[in-house]
C-alpha cells in the first residue's frame, strides 16, 4: 500500500518537464520478480517506455543493444548485460524517481547485486541529473546487517511508530468477524481482558495479534482454556511458531509434504496442485485418484502455518517469516524436512519426476529407430511404369519374379487413448518444473532411471522436454538438451548428453536457438566454471559465434579468471582472436577492468597493442577510457604506448581519462611520463581543457600541479581553460586558475573576456570571484561589443544583474550592433524582474536603440511581453512614443503583430486609436487587418476605430486590406459592421472584391458577391 501510494505521488507531482517514474514490486510468490536481471529489465523497458512516448533521443549504441537483448530475434540478458545498457539509458531520463518495494525478498545472491548497483549509482561521486530511489523494505536485508551501514548517509523513514491504534482495531474486526463463525465466551469482560492482553502484548506486530487469534479460537472452547492461553502467549513469532509445530500431527507424512512443497516449490501451487501433490508417493507407479485429501485437510493441518490466499486459491505461510523460521531450524522439530535450500528443491524435482512416470502418461514414442512396425508398399519404379504408359514403361521394367512391392518401416506410434490434463491439476506444474528442480540429481537417486527415460525420450503427446527442438532427429534433440543443460547449469542433465557419443560431437559447436551463442561460449559467458570444463572435452575451444567471438572472449570480457585459465590451458587455445569488430580478449579485459584476466593474459603473450576496428582503441585507451586504473597500472608496467591514439578523435589515454574525470588513471599517466599538453585532433583540446570542460577539479589541479600550460587555448574554440571554466560556470577551478595567475582579461575570437562569459551564462558565483578577482566589469566583449551587463540583461539573469549593477557597472551602456541599452534588451525580451530592477534603479525608461530608435515599451509592446508592457506605463513610459524608423506607436506595433492582450490594456490606457504610423499611414486597424489578426480587429471596432480609415501609401480601407490578403474572418465581421463593400483604394481604384479575385481568395469573392458588391470592374478571374 505504502508503495502504490509513493508511486501514485511520483507519477503525478508537478514539474515543468515531463518525468519518469519507474517502480519494481518483489512478490515471494513470484520467483521471477525476486531475481535481479528481472528487476533490471522492468527498469529498462519503462525507461524505454518513457523515452518513446516523450521523443527522446536513444543514445549512441543503445538501439542495436535494445534490439540485441528485447527484440523478436532476442539473445537472453545476464545481469552484466542489463546492467551496462541501464547505465546507458539512466543518464539519458533525469528527474526520474526509482521505487523498489520489498527488497528484502530478495536471496543474497540478488540483493547484493542490486544493491551494489544502486550504491555504484546513487552513492557515487557523478551527477544522478535529479534521479532519485526509494527502497522500500524491512531493517534486515539479506546478505547485510543493515542498509545503513552499506550505504552510508541514505535517509531511512520507519513505519513502525503510531501502530498501537491500527493493530486495536484489527483486533476489534477480527473477533467480530470470527464471532460470525462461532462465539467464543459469554463472557465480557473476559472478552475484553483478551484484546486489551493481545494490544499489550503485541509489541507493533500484526501477525503476531493475528496467529494468537487463530490459535486462540481453534483451541479454546472454555474459560478457563481462554485465560491459561493469555497467560502462556508466546513472546514472539518464533515460540509461536514453534507452538503451531508441537500441534502438528507429524505421524502423517502428507503434513510434512505440505511444508515441503510451500516452502520449496518453484511457485505457489493452487491449492488443487497441492491436493494432488502430497497424495502420492516417489515410488508409486501409477496414479491413485482416491488418495486425494480434502482442501481442509491441507490448510488445516499445519497449524495455522499456511493459509490459502482467497485472491488465487494458492496455498502460501502466514507470513515470509515462516519460510525463515522452518529455515533456521529444519531438522529440529520436523522429521524428513529438507536439510538445505536445494534439498528441498531436489525433492520437489523428485516427486514431478515420479508424477510424469506414472503409466498414464507412457510415452507416445518410445525410441526412435528401434522400436518400429513395417509396411508393405508398391516399388516406385512400379508406380512410374503405370503412370507413364506404354510408350515409356519399358524403362521401368520389373523382373517377372519381383512382384513390385518393398516393406517400409516407421517408428512405432503409441495410438492407446491418453488422459486430457483436465484430470491432472498437478501435470503443468510436474512438466514446467521436473528438469529446472532436478539440478542436484544424483545417480543414486531412487527416480534417476525415470529421469534418465524422462530427459532422453520425447512425449509427443506431453511435450515434457523444457528445451527447444528443431526436428525430430537424434540430433534436434541432443542439440536442444545440451543447450537448455548449459543455460541452466544442470549438469545431470548434460552429463547425459555428454554421453551419447559421435552425435553430441555433431552438434556441440552449433549455436543454441534463443541464445545465438554455442554451449561453450554461453557457459564461458555465464561463468559456469563445472560446465565449461565438461564442454572442453569436446567442444572446439577454438570455435567461433555469429560475432567471430570465441568462448575465451566471453570469459575474458565477464572477468571469469577461473574460466579463461582452463581455456588457456586447452590445447590448441588462441590467445588474440580477433572478432568482428577487431577486438581480443585482452581488449574486453582491459575495457571492463578485469585486471587478473588482463594479467593472466599478457603472461600468455596477449597483444597489448592490438586495436579494435571502430575507434582504433587499444586496451590502454580503453582501460583510460573506463577509469580501470589497475588495467591501466598493468598495461603501463608492460610497456604499453601512453601515446597511443584512438579515432576519429585522435585522443591518448591522458585525454580520454582527463575528459571522463577518472583522477587515478590521471595520476597513474602522468607519473609514467604521458604527454601533458597533447591535443586532440577534433577540438584541439589539452587534458586540461578537457577535464574543465566536463567540471572535474581534482583532475584540473592535479594537471596544474604537473605544470600543465594554463594559457593553453583549443583549435576550435580558442577559448583559455579559464574562459572555459567561467562559460561552464566551474568556480572551483576559475578559483584554482586564478590562484595560478591565469590571465583574468583573456579573449576569446568572439571578444569575450571569462567575465562576459560568465555573465551570459548566468553564472553568479562565477561572476562575483571575477569581479572580486579585478576582472573588469566594463570590458565589452562578444560579437556586438556588449558589456557584462548588457549580456546578462539580454539573457535575463537577475542575480547577475543585480550584483553587477551594485558594484558600479554602468546601467546605459549600449552595445555596437543595436545601440540598444540593457534596459531595452531586457524589455525586448521579456524580463520583467530585470526590467523592474533597471527602472528602480534609474535606467531611463525612454532610451531608443540606435537602430530603429525604439524605446523600452515599444520592444516590449512588439514582442508581446504584456507585464513588461504594463510596468513601464505604469512607471511613466510615454505610451505615444514612436519608433525612428516606421514612426509607430507602441499600440501599433502590437496591433501589427497581433498581440490582442497588450493591444487592449494600451487602449484602456489611452493610447491613441487612430495614430497613423510614418512608412504607409496605417492605423493600429489597418494594420491588424492586413495581417489578419480577427480578435484585434474586432475589439478595435468595438472601442470606436474608424472602419474607413485609409492608409497613406495605397488608400486602401481595412476592408481593402483583408480581402487581398485572404483574412476571410475579418473581411466578414467588417462587411457585418457596416464597411464599405464597394470602397475603392487611391492607387488602382479597386474594390474589395477585385483584390480578392486578383489574389484568388475564391471564399472571399464568393461571400462580397452575396453580400451584393457589383462585378462590374472590368473582367475578374479567380
Amino acid at each position: 500500500m505504502i508503495a502504490t501510494a509513493v508511486v501514485d505521488a511520483a507519477k503525478y507531482r508537478n514539474s515543468e518537464l515531463p518525468t519518469a517514474t519507474v517502480f519494481f514490486y518483489c512478490q515471494n510468490e513470484q520467483d521471477e520478480s525476486l531475481q535481479a536481471p528481472a528487476i533490471l529489465s522492468s527498469f529498462i523497458k519503462q525507461l524505454c517506455e518513457f523515452m518513446r512516448r516523450t521523443s527522446n533521443s536513444f543514445p549512441e549504441g543503445a538501439l542495436q543493444e535494445l534490439q540485441k537483448f528485447f527484440g523478436n530475434d532476442r539473445i537472453v540478458p545476464d545481469f552484466e548485460d542489463l546492467k551496462d545498457l541501464f547505465m546507458h539509458i539512466f543518464y539519458q531520463v533525469p528527474n526520474t524517481i526509482y521505487v523498489v518495494d520489498g527488497i528484502d525478498m530478495l536471496d543474497r545472491n540478488n540483493s547484493k547485486r542490486l544493491l551494489k548497483l544502486i550504491q555504484s549509482i546513487f552513492c557515487g561521486r557523478k551527477s544522478l541529473e535529479g534521479s532519485r530511489i526509494l527502497l522500500l523494505s524491512r531493517d534486515h536485508i539479506e546478505g547485510y546487517i543493515n542498509i545503513s551501514t552499506f550505504m552510508p548517509g541514505i535517509r531511512q523513514i520507519s513505519t513502525s511508530t503510531n501502530i498501537l491504534a491500527d493493530i486495536k482495531h484489527f483486533i476489534d474486526m477480527s473477533i467480530v468477524d470470527k464471532t460470525m463463525d462461532r462465539k467464543l465466551t459469554d463472557d465480557h469482560l473476559l472478552l475484553e481482558e483478551l484484546k486489551s492482553t493481545l494490544l499489550a502484548e503485541s509489541t507493533g506486530m500484526f501477525l503476531w495479534v493475528y496467529l494468537q487469534l487463530e490459535i486462540i479460537w481453534s483451541t479454546c472452547f472454555t474459560d478457563a482454556e481462554i485465560r491459561l492461553a493469555l497467560s502462556q502467549l508466546p513472546k514472539d513469532l518464533e515460540e509461536t511458531y514453534q507452538y503451531c509445530i508441537q500441534r502438528i500431527n507429524l505421524q502423517d507424512n502428507r503434513t510434512v509434504k505440505v511444508l515441503k512443497w510451500v516452502r520449496f516449490a518453484a511457485r505457489p501451487l493452487h491449492i488443487e496442485e497441492l491436493k494432488e501433490a502430497v497424495a502420492f508417493d516417489i515410488l508409486d507407479s501409477a496414479w491413485n485418484p482416491e488418495r486425494i485429501p480434502q482442501q481442509d485437510f491441507i490448510i488445516g493441518c499445519c497449524a495455522n502455518l499456511v493459509i490459502l490466499d482467497p485472491m488465487d486459491h494458492c496455498v502460501r505461510f502466514a507470513h515470509s517469516s515462516v519460510k525463515q523460521y522452518l529455515t533456521k531450524h529444519r531438522g529440529e522439530f520436523l522429521p524428513n524436512y529438507p536439510i538445505s535450500e536445494d534439498h528441498g528443491e531436489l525433492e520437489c524435482g523428485e516427486f514431478c519426476i515420479a508424477y510424469l512416470s506414472f503409466s498414464d502418461f507412457s510415452m507416445s514414442v518410445e525410441k526412435y529407430g528401434h522400436q518400429q512396425i513395417s509396411a508393405v508398399v508398391p516399388k516406385p519404379a512400379f508406380l512410374v511404369g503405370e503412370a507413364v504408359g506404354p510408350t515409356l514403361s519399358r524403362l521401368f521394367r520389373i523382373p517377372k519374379q519381383n512382384k513390385g512391392t518393398i516393406t517400409l518401416s516407421f517408428p512405432s506410434i503409441r495410438t492407446a487413448s491418453t488422459p486430457t490434463r483436465s484430470q491432472f491439476m498437478f501435470l503443468n506444474y510436474a512438466i514446467m518444473y521436473w528438469a529446472l528442480q532436478t539440478r542436484h540429481i544424483k545417480q543414486s537417486s531412487p527416480v534417476w532411471d525415470k529421469f534418465e527415460q524422462l530427459a532422453t525420450h520425447p512425449n509427443e503427446t506431453w511435450k515434457f522436454h523444457p528445451w527447444v527442438m528443431t526436428g525430430p532427429s537424434i540430433h534436434s534433440r541432443l542439440h536442444g538438451l545440451l543447450g537448455w543443460a548449459v543455460k541452466e547449469r544442470h549438469e545431470p542433465l548434460l552429463s547425459i548428453a555428454l554421453d551419447s557419443g559421435k552425435y553430441i560431437r555433431q552438434v556441440c559447436n552449433l549455436p543454441l536457438v534463443e541464445e545465438r551463442l554455442p554451449p561453450l561460449h554461453l557457459a564461458s559467458k555465464l561463468g559456469y566454471y563445472d560446465i565449461v570444463k565438461s564442454l572442453l572435452g569436446i567442444c572446439h575451444v577454438n570455435s567461433l559465434d555469429v560475432e567471430d567471438c570465441t568462448a575465451l572472449h566471453h570469459a575474458s570480457s565477464r572477468g571469469h579468471i577461473d574460466i579463461v585459465s582452463l581455456i588457456l590451458k586447452t590445447k590448441g587455445a588462441i590467445v588474440d582472436p580477433f572478432s568482428k569488430s577487431g577486438v581480443t580478449p585482452l581488449w574486453f579485459a582491459s575495457a571492463n577492468g578485469h585486471d587478473n584476466v588482463v594479467s593472466l593474459l599478457i603472461e600468455n603473450k596477449a597483444d597489448i597493442e592490438t586495436t579494435d576496428n571502430q575507434h582504433d582503441q587499444t586496451p590502454l585507451l580503453q582501460a583510460a577510457l573506463k577509469g580501470h586504473d589497475s588495467v591501466v597500472s598493468i598495461l603501463i608496467k608492460n610497456k604499453a604506448n601512453l601515446e597511443a591514439r584512438n579515432n576519429p578523435h585522435d585522443q591518448t589515454p591522458l585525454l580520454n581519462a582527463a575528459e571522463k574525470g577518472h583522477d587515478n588513471v590521471v595520476s597513474l599517466l602522468i607519473k609514467n611520463q604521458a604527454n601533458i599538453e597533447a591535443t586532440d585532433t577534433l577540438i584541439g583540446q589539452t587534458p586540461l581543457l578537457k577535464a574543465i570542460e566536463n567540471g572535474h577539479d581534482n583532475i584540473v589541479s592535479l594537471l596544474i600541479k604537473n605544470k600543465a600550460n594554463i594559457e593553453a587555448r583549443d583549435n576550435l574554440h580558442d577559448q583559455t581553460p579559464l574562459l572555459q571554466a567561467a562559460e561552464k560556470g566551474h568556480d572551483n577551478i576559475v578559483s584554482l586558475l586564478l590562484k595560478n595567475k591565469a590571465n583574468i582579461e583573456a579573449c576569446n575570437p568572439r571578444g569575450q573576456t571569462p567575465l562576459g562569459q560568465a555573465a551570459e551564462n548566468g553564472h553568479y558565483s562565477t561572476v562575483e570571484l571575477l569581479v572580486r578577482n579585478g576582472a573588469n566589469i566594463e570590458a565589452k566583449t562578444g560579437l556586438y561589443s556588449q558589456t557584462p551587463l548588457c549580456q546578462a540583461t539580454e539573457k535575463g539573469h537577475y542575480s547577475v544583474v543585480e550584483f553587477l549593477v551594485r558594484n558600479g557597472a554602468n546601467i546605459e551602456e549600449r552595445d555596437i550592433q543595436y545601440g540598444q541599452t540593457p534596459l531595452c534588451q531586457a524589455a525586448e525580451k521579456g524580463h520583467y524582474s530585470v526590467v523592474e530592477f533597471l527602472t528602480r534603479n534609474g535606467a531611463k525608461i525612454e532610451a531608443r536603440d540606435i537602430r530603429r530608435g525604439q524605446t523600452p515599451l515599444c520592444k516590449a509592446a512588439e514582442n508581446d511581453h504584456y507585464s513588461v508592457v504594463e510596468f513601464l506605463v505604469r512607471n511613466g513610459a510615454s505610451i505615444e512614443a514612436r519608433d525612428d524608423l516606421y514612426g509607430q506607436t507602441p499600440l501599433c506595433q502590437a496591433a501589427k503583430k497581433g498581440h490582442y492582450s497588450v493591444v487592449e490594456f494600451l487602449t484602456r490606457n489611452g493610447a491613441n486609436i487612430e495614430a497613423i504610423d510614418t512608412r504607409r499611414g496605417q492605423t493600429p486597424l489597418c494594420q491588424a487587418a492586413e495581417n489578419g489578426h480577427f480578435s484585434v480587429v474586432e475589439f478595435l471596432v468595438r472601442n470606436g476605430a474608424n472602419i474607413e480609415a485609409r492608409d497613406d501609401l495605397y488608400g486602401q480601407t481595412p476592408l481593402c486590406q483583408a480581402a487581398e490578403n485572404g483574412h476571410f474572418s475579418v473581411v466578414e465581421f467588417l462587411v457585418r459592421n457596416g464597411a464599405n463593400i464597394e470602397a475603392r483604394d487611391d492607387l488602382y481604384g479597386q474594390t474589395p472584391l477585385y483584390q480578392a479575385a486578383n489574389k484568388g481568395h475564391y471564399s472571399i469573392v464568393e461571400f462580397l458577391i452575396r453580400n451584393g458588391s457589383r462585378m462590374d470592374q472590368g473582367k475578374l478571374t479567380v
